[in-house]
């Protein structure tokens, strides 16, 4: 018995790893391996249950007709038509054009405060967690079907999202006072709206002509698209992603990146299905993905920059550099180390003092914004656009 157990105590003893904290068994790993694998059932749940949130009037898809309740005048953080019958909350990107129509009569203060305190605080993990379209997307590339993986000219489609953001979602509701995303585009409108209520209204469905043809074609292509292609309309497309993609170095919940236990093996870039050149970018949607293919556990989720010994994402790019020149310099003498890991804090140090006064001054804004947005009738104007059924967004008009 005592060969036995010396036995097992030596392999013990060699399934051991380093680790920032000590050693880790091999135990331990699998056990964490084990979390990390839960990671997608938990986000494909959390989707889930944000879309029958959303869209929780059920009767609505029964009797055709839109919810026309209080809850209306609050925005829903993903993409999704205030129109759709069982829409219990209004859509972000639709509110916001509305508003920029009715600029002139009223400054849009309520929305701009709801975009900020949702891209301040949660950013493009709404993409990855919170957004019905996006699960729609990713169940539909699950079909089998020849794939296009991410490569040059993707990446630079994605830049077509922020085009459409400044066209169709700022420059024409300011200039030509009508919704132009919703109206020309927004493939969420005529799949959640446009299809229900044409189908149960016959009204409807006699005004419905050369537009609503073309949005019916244009979400029959984002359809193929979305199966060959990763969530192809959040990357090239969406605005409201773009929207949510400036707030990624500063929003309060995402990816950490533990620079001790990096090794720059690009793992998680590679993995990515998304055109991210680094975890936690603007393309990055907080999925999680990287982090379970890391080799060293490098990636966590959570509040950034708070957990002492890890680094916010906006630090990376410093931080790689700044491993770089340290490895460097191990050739030279022990002086010019110890300055350049001087250098290094001071530089991250200075970096997390920017992010912090960044999110203190945009959590004053949105504050303010909200304040008075809600003070000036803001939540009844939005409420009393909602209720109405948005030709629009059907592709009526």
């Amino acid at each position: 018995m005592r060969v036995v157990n010396e036995r097992h105590t030596d392999c013990v003893t060699r399934l051991t790893r380093p680790h920032r904290n000590g050693l880790i068994t091999m135990t331990e790993q699998t056990d964490s391996r084990i979390k990390r694998s839960r990671l997608p059932f938990t986000r494909r749940f959390t989707q889930l249950i944000a879309a029958v949130l959303y869209n929780c009037n059920f009767r609505g898809f029964v009797d055709g007709k839109i919810f026309k309740g209080d809850t209306k005048g609050l925005c829903a953080p993903g993409l999704n038509c205030y129109s759709c019958p069982g829409a219990v909350a209004s859509c972000p990107l639709g509110s916001l054009q509305t508003a920029l129509v009715n600029s002139r009569y009223r400054a849009p203060y309520y929305i701009l405060g709801t975009l900020l305190l949702f891209g301040l605080f949660l950013g493009r993990f709404i993409c990855g967690f919170l957004c019905p379209f996006g699960l729609i997307q990713e169940l539909l590339h699950k079909l089998p079907s020849p794939k296009i993986r991410k490569n040059r000219v993707t990446r630079v489609l994605s830049y077509g999202k922020y085009v459409i953001l400044a066209v169709l979602v700022i420059a024409i509701p300011l200039w030509k006072l009508a919704p132009g995303f919703c109206k020309y585009i927004c493939p969420a409108g005529t799949f959640e709206a446009g299809l229900p209520l044409t189908f149960k209204n016959d009204f409807l469905r006699k005004m419905t002509g050369v537009l609503f043809s073309w949005k019916v074609m244009l979400l029959t292509l984002i359809v193929v698209a979305g199966v060959i292609c990763f969530r192809s309309f959040c990357r090239f497309l969406c605005p409201l992603g773009a929207i949510y993609s400036f707030f990624h170095p500063v929003s309060v919940f995402g990816v950490r990146v533990d620079p001790k236990l990096c090794t720059h093996c690009d793992a998680c870039v590679r993995h990515c299905q998304m055109d991210i050149r680094k975890v936690g970018d603007r393309e990055c949607i907080r999925c999680g993905s990287c982090a379970e293919v890391c080799p060293t556990e490098a990636i966590h989720f959570g509040i950034r920059g708070v957990k002492a010994g890890t680094y916010s994402l906006a630090e990376n790019e410093g931080v790689a550099s700044a491993n770089t020149e340290t490895s460097v310099s191990t050739a030279t003498t022990t002086v010019n180390a110890d300055a350049t890991r001087n250098n290094t804090r001071g530089q991250t140090n200075h970096r997390r003092s920017i992010i912090l006064i960044t999110r203190i001054v945009l959590l004053a804004l949105t504050v303010f914004l909200l304040w008075y947005g809600l003070s000036d009738g803001g939540w009844d104007d939005l409420k009393s656009k909602a209720i109405r059924v948005c030709y629009e967004c059907i592709g009526i008009g």
